[in-house]
């Protein structure tokens, strides 16, 4: 039958409700009260499948998100759907499906039984031909055994009018298992019985060995046999079962008319979480899934002399008692069966809708409870055994789509059976169970491994004692121990707190209260026992106890506990030793006539006093609490008395009551630690919330553990030193800062043989390695160092693992699923819809996938989910960054006033409803939102199948392809020029967003326009009339005056002069300074040492004045369009900042994972692109190199032939991966990179210094005959593709110039220059103004560089006035602020500071007007550091203030990074301080691990190396040497940018301050660190060829160093050229530290003091608005550089002796 022909039948919700049961039920009878019995003939067919539970297996401990249940389903419905329609075929009816294997009936009148033994017969060989055996595609393989019998059987019904469940019991359903375990695969057993009732001549059978059953060969086929007349017989004798007679049906229950009754009756065998799923018309494929659940398997055992209606009996009762222990508790009885002269009932705790996070230690309390009720209240029970395993298994249908049933399969299924068989008569339980319980280990006791049938490496087997008080009394130590090889990572704060809270209460004694509120997994009980150990450390007295959940319901368990804790007695185990240590405790105390009243509360037998014996109750309970009151009060006069008390959300109202009378009368600290109150869970009593609000009460809330310390607990965890960085992404991404989650990935990936260690090896020079990029930079913690180098291990990842792939371990998602399965089915669709989307998701695209909502319902649903913190929203994206970042940098303890809500408190309905409208209200105007705990999308994306996913995948994709472009800001288009063009139409069905955001951008700027382009523009214009200059005729230049207006005196000239007026003055005015160019380009040519070729080139004294011209009427012009750009932003509305960090990560990632969900590989590949080369753009280098690596795996897993990924996008790969390990540092890796881009590119660049020479004559005519040209586009069909290819061939030429201009041979700058010419030829080519300015300054630099002045200075005065021809509106605005962004930061390399200054500070105005906050946070830093070299402090102070606020609104921590190097500067080279060295400190520890960081070399270094500098000058060395090691590990990984030469020059200061202390203490290591440093100082010479400014630094620190080794006159020669160039590039302050380090080591006459080492870490702060003679004096803070005396006989000795290797 096909498919078709099936799904013709439309099956209604009666016909869904039948299908999960059998026609004997169907059709029964059900006028009878529960239990009854009915009583039948019939044969059986009993089929097992062997091969499930390895399948299962195999999905369910795989790591890989494409293997989950939606495949496992299909495989397992496949092949049971199969032979269940085999059987339907035949005439039988399925009647149980027992996990892997389906019994089946043919109810018969016993005169016929023997004709349908045959017809059984003939349908397991149909089964066996058929299906016998089966291939999956995971190479496990499905094999059939089957054993019939047949005679008397037994249906037995029990249950209630809620619940009903039926089994067949009777020696048929005995011999049926029996004959099924005698056979093999692919065998056919008949029972003893069948094979006497059976037509045995129609029968060849095989005598089986000491049995009685028989195995089947075949029927015979004889000549009298009618195989139709047969048929028709058999299908007559089972009419009466009400059979279908039409094979397109198969089953008649299957098309039953609606029938209320009957559907009301059938509902009663069905599981209520099946019935939802019904109800709610969702596809059988929607209940199944891969989930940890937690299995308990019941086993009653009944004696011989039990007959049918004692079975029924007591099966009657245990179904009832079972079912009033397991449902409060949210488990199911899921089947009763009957085998092996048992009955065997499966519950299961944990399925969808009934997670809950406790269910370990429920199971186990509802089985000791079910074990003790069965063994003694039973009628004819022999023997109970319970199973119960936890972890995860299959859940779901299996069948067919007319006959299934909700089932679990899976090892741990097995396992609980197995344990109920080999263990007859207790409970047990397996290791998962035990630990998950969380219950004391004294409720269990290890047993002996037995070897169980079909179980390989079952684990620890545990005997669960029961929760009695007996068992409990005085046991509640605390589970964590303290260990000295593990220490407590992260909470230092909060120890601290405890110890200064501990010493003001041993100062006035007055009762206190830490409370530590964490969610599970936070490290409470490890935090507990550290602060025990503290106490007792400190010689106070601790008592310390963990409670659990049972706890709770234990009248005055607490205080009992902590008593008998405190008197010593906990440990006694007889009454009479617990009578004599009470006695010495507590006499002169209590009265001893009142020492009867601790008779019950600590089992001893005091005699009862006559004075005792009178009073009541009440009284002997209030004498009781004071007797213990005075024994508390009598300790505390003598010691401090500390409770700790983990897990106190557990504690007993007696004891809440008792503790808060006791802490008002005396003193005792009290530490506890409680999760926060589930979102349905019970409130505390009213004493509990009285102390928690008390003012004596000090709330902490603890946060997560940040990054760093992730990082740190992982090498913890797994005994190393360090991680591989895709290791340490993938554990702080997804532990969440949760040290559990941290600890359970850990072992999962453990599990899967995902983790590699290595012996560590030195740090060798080693080869650039792409896959090494970030790797070899992994951070070693201090806490997992060995004692020797040779016991130290690394970990890395497996190859070829995806690490995005990883599922969730079973644990975790059983955390996650407990807090779904408490949602409504409303809510828990959301939460699965959004977690589709992703973390973080908008409220638009929400709505989009939902299937068919309103948009009130939504509303009202989120309004829930955030009341109950499942989610949280934000307005927009930037206010959800900016929480999270100052979340990220609040290091300050959370401290809570916790106005707790007790039980019995009323709510005002009145007052929900109005918070519930104003939730409402809020989630309206939200337009973005987030899951509060990432761990529940993760879990609730998993439970979607495959299929499913897909479709969704598919609608978000749609949704969000028409948004993936640059802002609007940034004038829309691809993050890569043109991309879409270049594709060959993939994405021709979306909106070209470059022409569509270049209108929308300008539609916004139409009100500035007006403004702007009618005074500006036209002006423009008319410049263009004017004369051109002789040197540069195809430019349009400046009019002479320096206005950019006409010089008819109109009311617009008049008010355009003002405007020069006033922006001279906003400019000029707070500074003394004024441009002196040509002064500062005289100078500098004339004390330098010109080679020949400088020579040649050096420009006249005319071209130096037409150049300071050149450039004060581009600041004039800067000046002009800044306050007409000012003026202009008041009318426009909707300008907004730019968004394109916004679009990378909440766009196009999503895009390229919907997109890879998909399997549309060409696109994800695309996404990817665009998202690694938006994160280039933002500067985050390390998630550029995550989407290239998983760019290149994709490209890498799709053969050549189905390739659907062009040339062009190959070479953008390798273009990005190239400027990513530029950026790294890794030039030789970037060189290979961008040259093989090239060549996908079809552009050749020359491998010889001959070809070189050759193709810079050819590029150099080209040049010219584009300057001559200068000729427009045609527009064409193809020119967009062009210019596509044209931008990448720029890019890559750009960057390689910039890598050829590194290396330090003389023929690396002839390919310098070829390539920054070809990139100028591009650029021109394209006519891109854009790009040809930025060609021309990049020219411009590269010929500075190599000392070319006069093309240098040419082709950056073409730039400038290049830029004439732009608009000043929309991007060609911002091209300016790039140009002005560029000069300021080149003018700053080269030392001519003042003009850097004015640059700077136009800069980051166009910047403010343009709302671009991350180019600011670079102009900012580079206008702080030349005022800072210009020593104008007050300035400095103020513009780092702006950086401080504007990277701390925008989130940007590179700029947060750089504000803290300011801060650092400030302090180790001015003597002042505008943040404190602590909070530069920690910005640092708790950053260091930020995946944008990580990427920033040079940034890192210049933080690492002045952090260093600060302790070696203080003589911290330990810190010094940690902090200096990082610094060492990042130098070979920097470029020769300022940033990179400013943080090597003070790596180079360390290395001077580690050789002082060597010459000093350790002779025999300063030789070696001798020659480093000279080596290294050499290396800073030539790298700050690129940047001249820190010219004086290196060579202060060179002459520092020859000092010390004893050149006196080598040291005042570099300190002479050190004073040359501070003068002549203008570094004030270096100059300033010159001055006194001379005086200092040659022409003071007396010792001077160090005022810096006497003033640090106090420094007086500047805060903005002060001015200098505010601060005070500071000027002499600078730190002296000491010289250490030589040993003049033998200064640097070769070999070390022992002692100074100790």
């Amino acid at each position: 039958m096909t498919s078709e022909d099936k799904k013709q039948f439309e099956i209604s919700n009666l016909g869904k409700v039948a299908a999960h049961v059998p026609d004997l039920i169907v059709y029964g009878d059900f006028s009878q009260e529960v239990p009854f019995i009915e009583s039948f003939d019939g044969v059986l067919l009993f089929v097992d499948i062997s091969g499930f539970t390895a399948l299962t297996e195999k999905f369910s401990m795989t790591t890989n998100l494409d293997r989950g249940a939606d495949e496992l389903t299909l495989a397992l419905n496949n092949y049971v759907g199969d032979i269940v329609e085999e059987v339907l075929v035949f005439g039988g009816d399925v009647l149980k499906f027992a996990g892997d294997a389906l019994l089946a009936l043919w109810k018969v009148e016993r005169c016929h039984i023997n004709d349908i033994i045959t017809l059984a017969l003939k349908c397991s060989f149909s089964i066996q031909q058929e299906y016998g055996v089966r291939d999956t595609e995971v190479g496990l393989e499905l094999r059939v055994k089957i054993g019939l019998s047949a005679g008397h059987i037994s249906k037995v019904v029990v249950g209630d009018n809620r619940h009903q469940y039926f089994l067949v019991i009777g020696r048929a359903v005995d011999e049926v298992r029996l004959a099924q375990n005698l056979a093999k695969a692919s065998e056919i057993i008949l029972s003893p019985n069948c094979w006497e009732l059976c037509d045995r001549k129609l029968i060849e059978v095989e005598k089986i060995k000491d049995e009685r059953a028989v195995k089947v060969r075949y029927i015979r086929n004889t000549l009298d046999f009618d195989t139709e007349e047969f048929f028709d017989r058999c299908t007559q004798y089972l009419y009466q079962n009400r059979i279908c007679d039409n094979f397109e049906i198969l089953r008649n229950a299957s098309v039953l008319p609606p029938n209320d009754k009957l559907e009301k009756c059938l509902r009663k065998y069905v599981m209520r979480n099946i019935l939802k799923k019904i109800d709610d018309n969702q596809p059988l494929e929607y209940l199944s899934e891969l989930r940890p659940v937690t299995i308990v398997f019941v086993n009653l055992q009944f004696d011989e002399s039990a007959n049918t209606h004692h079975l029924c009996k007591a099966i009657q009762d245990a179904n009832t008692k079972i079912a009033t222990i397991i449902y409060p508790l949210s488990g199911k009885i899921n089947k009763v069966f009957m085998f092996d002269k048992g009955c065997t009932l499966l519950c299961i705790f944990g399925l969808p809708g009934d997670k809950q996070s406790d269910e370990g230690a429920n199971a186990l309390d509802s089985a000791n409870k079910i074990h003790a009720f069965c063994s003694t209240a039973l009628m004819k029970v022999r023997l109970v055994s319970i199973g119960v395993t936890s972890g995860p298994v299959f859940c779901g249908v299996v069948g067919h789509r007319l006959r299934h049933e909700y089932t679990v399969i899976g090892r741990k299924v097995n396992l609980a059976a197995r344990m109920m068989m080999y263990y007859p008569g207790v409970v047990t339980c397996d290791a998962v169970t035990c630990v998950k319980s969380k219950l004391p280990s004294y409720f269990f006791e290890e047993l002996p491994l037995i070897e169980m049938k079909g179980v390989l490496n079952p684990g620890t087997v545990y005997k669960f004692l029961g929760v009695t008080e007996k068992t409990m009394i005085y046991k509640a130590y605390l589970s964590r121990e303290r260990c000295e090889y593990y220490p407590l990572l992260g909470r230092k704060k909060e120890t601290d707190l405890f110890e200064n809270l501990l010493s003001d209460f041993k100062a006035d004694r007055k009762s206190r209260i830490i409370i530590y509120e964490g969610l599970m997994g936070y490290g409470k009980s490890q935090l507990l026992a550290e602060i025990a150990f503290l106490g007792q450390d400190t010689g106070h007295r601790v008592v310390a106890m963990e409670l659990t959940k049972i706890n709770v319901w234990q009248n005055f368990f607490v205080i009992r506990t902590l008593m008998a804790m405190f008197l010593g007695i906990d440990t006694c185990k007889t009454y009479d030793a617990r009578q004599y240590i009470l006695v010495t405790r507590i006499r002169g105390v209590v009265q001893e006539e009142y020492f009867c009243l601790l008779n019950n509360l600590y089992h001893v037998k005091f005699p009862t006093s006559e004075e005792v014996s009178k009073m009541s109750n009440e009284a002997k309970n209030e004498k009781l609490e004071n007797i213990l009151v005075n024994i508390l009060k009598n300790a505390v006069m003598k010691e401090v008395l500390i409770f700790v008390i983990d897990e106190a959300q557990f504690m007993d109202p007696a004891s809440w009551d008792f503790l808060e009378n006791l802490l008002s009368d005396i003193g005792i600290f009290v530490v506890m630690s409680l999760s926060p109150s589930p979102r349905k869970g019970r409130l505390p009593c009213a004493a509990a919330a009285r102390l928690m609000s008390s003012e004596d009460t000090t709330y902490v809330q603890l946060r997560e553990l940040t990054p760093s310390v992730i990082v740190q607990k992982a090498c913890q965890d797994l005994g190393v030193v360090s991680i591989a960085r895709e290791l340490e992404t993938f554990l702080i991404q997804r532990s969440h800062g949760n040290p559990l989650y941290c600890e359970e990935l850990l072992r999962n990936l453990h599990l899967n043989n995902v983790l590699q260690f290595h012996m560590l090896e030195e740090d060798e020079e080693r080869e650039d390695e792409w896959d090494n990029l970030f790797t070899v930079t992994a951070l070693k913690t201090q806490t997992s160092r060995t004692s020797s180098e040779s016991d130290s291990y690394i970990c890395t990842i497996t190859q070829n693992v995806k690490m995005h792939n990883i599922m969730l371990p079973p644990t975790l998602k059983g955390i996650a699923l407990a807090e779904l399965d408490n949602m409504n089915p409303s809510e828990q669709m959301v939460v699965k819809c959004a977690a589709i989307i992703g973390v973080t998701f908008s409220t638009e695209l929400l709505f989009h996938i939902l299937p068919e909502w309103t948009k009130m319902k939504m509303n009202q649903t989120l309004a829930a989910l955030v009341e109950s913190h499942i989610f949280k929203c934000f307005r927009e994206r930037k206010e959800m960054n900016t929480n999270q970042i100052q979340d990220e940098l609040s290091n300050e303890l959370c401290f809570s006033p916790k106005a707790v809500k007790s039980m019995g408190q009323e709510s005002d309905l009145g007052m929900v409803v109005a918070n519930r409208l104003k939730q409402e209200e809020s989630v309206m105007q939200c337009k973005v939102m987030a899951f509060c705990t990432p761990l529940l999308q993760e879990a609730a994306y998993e439970l979607w199948l495959k299929s499913q996913k897909r479709a969704l995948h598919l609608k978000c994709a749609s949704y969000l392809e028409s948004q993936a472009h640059r802002c609007l800001c940034c004038g829309g288009g691809d993050f890569i020029p043109f991309h879409r063009y270049a594709v060959d139409g993939m994405l021709h069905n979306i909106d070209p967003q470059g022409t569509k955001a270049t209108r929308s951008k300008e539609s916004i700027l139409n009100e500035a326009a007006s403004i702007i382009v009618s005074v500006t523009l036209k002006k423009l214009e008319q410049t263009d009339q004017g004369g051109l200059n002789e040197d540069a005729s195809m430019f349009v230049p400046f009019q002479s005056s320096g206005s950019i207006v006409g010089s008819s005196p109109t009311s617009e000239t008049v008010y355009l002069s003002s405007v020069k007026q006033c922006a001279s003055e906003r400019f000029l005015g707070s500074s003394n300074e004024i441009l002196v160019s040509n002064t500062w380009m005289e100078n500098r040519i004339t004390r330098r040492n010109l080679s020949k070729d400088e020579l040649q080139g050096r420009p006249s004294l005319q071209e130096s004045f037409r150049a300071e011209d050149i450039e004060m009427k581009f600041l004039e012009r800067m000046d002009e369009i800044i306050m007409l750009t000012e003026m202009g932003k008041k009318r426009i509305k909707n300008l907004s900042s730019c968004e394109c960090e916004e679009i990378v990560e909440y766009i196009i990632i999503p895009l390229s994972q919907h997109c890879v969900a998909v399997e549309d590989t060409p696109r994800a590949f695309y996404y990817l692109l665009e998202s690694a080369c938006g994160y280039v753009h933002l500067s985050n280098n390390y998630m550029a190199f995550t989407y290239l690596n998983t760019a290149e795996l994709m490209l890498k897993s799709v053969s050549p032939k189905q390739r659907n990924i062009s040339l062009f996008e190959e070479s953008v790969l390798h273009s990005l991966k190239g400027e990513v390990s530029y950026n790294m540092g890794q030039i030789n890796l970037a060189k290979k990179l961008v040259k093989k881009a090239l060549r996908l590119l079809k552009r050749r660049f020359p491998m010889t210094i001959i070809g070189a020479f050759f193709m810079s004559m050819v590029e150099t005519s080209k040049h010219l005959s584009h300057q001559k040209k200068q000729v427009p586009w045609q527009m064409s069909s193809g020119r967009e593709k062009k210019l596509a290819f044209l931008y990448q061939q720029g890019h890559c030429l750009s960057l390689l110039w910039q890598l050829f201009s590194l290396d330090l041979a003389s023929s690396s700058k002839k390919f310098s220059r070829l390539a920054a010419l070809m990139n100028v030829n591009c650029a021109e080519e394209s006519q891109d103004e854009s790009q040809i300015i930025s060609s021309y300054m990049e020219f411009s630099l590269c010929c500075q560089l190599m000392g070319y002045q006069h093309e240098w200075m040419k082709y950056e005065l073409m730039a400038i006035q290049r830029s004439a021809h732009l608009r000043v509106v929309g991007e060609e605005l911002l091209i300016i602020a790039k140009l002005a962004t560029s000069l300021a930061y080149m003018k700053l390399c080269l030392g001519n500071l003042p003009l850097a200054v004015q640059l700077g500070y136009r800069a980051h105005e166009l910047c403010v007007q343009l709302k671009k906050p991350k180019l600011d946070c670079i102009v900012l830093n580079d206008l702080f550091n030349a005022l800072f070299l210009r020593t104008r402090y007050q300035d400095s102070v103020h513009v780092l203030s702006w950086l401080e606020d504007l990277s701390m609104r925008d989130d940007n921590v590179i700029g947060q990074a750089c504000f803290v190097t300011g801060c650092l500067d400030l302090m180790l080279y001015a003597g002042f301080s505008f943040k404190s060295f602590d909070f530069c400190l920690d910005f640092v520890l708790n950053q260091q691990m930020n995946c944008i960081l990580m990427s920033q070399n040079s940034i890192m270094l210049g933080l690492y190396s002045s952090l260093a500098i600060w302790c070696g000058r203080l003589q911290e060395w330990d810190d010094f040497m940690e902090l200096f090691e990082q610094a060492r590990r990042l130098v070979r990984r920097t470029s020769a940018s300022l940033y990179a030469n400013h943080g090597f020059c003070k790596f180079v200061e360390c290395e001077a301050l580690l050789l002082r202390k060597y010459i000093e203490e350790r002779p025999g290591k300063a030789r070696e660190m001798r020659n480093k440093i000279t080596k290294n100082l050499e290396q800073a010479i030539t790298q700050c060829s690129t940047s001249p400014v820190y010219y004086s630094r290196v060579y202060h620190m060179k002459a520092y160093v020859q000092l010390m080794l004893g050149q006196d006159e080598n040291s005042q020669s570099f300190l002479e050229k050190a004073f040359e160039d501070s003068e002549m590039y203008g570094n004030h302050l270096e100059k300033s530290w010159l001055e006194i380090t001379k005086e200092w080591w040659f022409t003071g006459k007396s010792p001077m003091e160090d005022y810096w080492l006497k003033t640090a870490p106090d420094f007086p702060i500047w805060e903005v608005g002060m001015a200098e003679k505010d601060v005070g004096a500071f000027h002499k803070n600078k730190y002296l550089l000491n010289v250490p005396e030589l040993d003049i006989d033998n200064p640097f000795p070769d070999s070390v002796s022992e002692d100074e290797i100790s």
